[in-house]
């Protein structure tokens, strides 16, 4: 799933040691992940920009 940090926070991401980016990063749903959305602390991704490469 792909979550990022909800405007104006600062969400620490344990597996990867660092905070998520403000774009948001492709996380393992687990209970750390789940205890942020309840808590408001991030918004899950839902509307995926896809680039195309010109042919």
């Amino acid at each position: 799933m792909i979550i990022k940090p909800v405007r104006g926070k600062q969400i620490y991401d344990p597996d990867n040691g660092d905070y998520l980016p403000v774009d948001g990063r492709n996380v393992e749903f687990n209970q750390y992940w789940a205890r942020r959305l309840t808590n408001n602390d991030v918004e899950e991704v839902t509307n995926i920009k896809v680039k195309q490469e010109k042919r």
